[in-house]
């Protein structure tokens, strides 16, 4: 039985105030996506991305409003910055950086999202589960 892989989408409100369409844009043989709505992408924490990388997902992907449209004025610029500070992170510990990423969305540009869902279905599909997580789950120690 294939593995499907797993996919954490972050979003802000305001980028995607509709994540029903994001969720249909995401959906795909071989992929699970569940889209959870935040209030401003400065909200999500390093160890939240890092937490839901290691618990449930195979990619965690943050979309935030363009910085100049961001409504707490410094909300997507921090975004940037702790989705960076995790990629070092993870290449720290020898795993692919891009299982870890962020995108820029004008509020209510249908297109872009369209566009930024086929991007991460895409690479979600090319990178697959995370070569350390097994189907039966974790080795019990005897």
């Amino acid at each position: 039985m294939e593995q499907k892989a797993k996919l954490v989408i972050l979003a802000c409100s305001q980028a995607v105030p509709a994540p029903e369409r994001l969720s249909a844009a995401l959906a795909a043989p071989g992929l699970s996506a569940r889209v959870a709505l935040e209030p401003c992408s400065s909200k999500i924490e390093v160890y939240q991305l890092l937490r839901i990388l290691a618990q449930e997902a195979d990619l965690v992907w943050m979309i935030g409003c363009p910085e100049q449209d961001c409504r707490f004025l410094e909300g997507s610029a921090r975004m940037g910055k702790r989705v960076a500070y995790a990629q070092e992170y993870l290449t720290e510990i020898n795993l692919e950086p891009q299982r870890l990423g962020m995108s820029h969305i004008t509020p209510g540009d249908e297109e872009a999202l369209a566009a930024v869902a086929g991007e991460i279905k895409t690479l979600a599909l090319a990178l697959g589960p995370l070569p350390c997580r097994t189907p039966q789950g974790p080795k019990e120690s005897t």
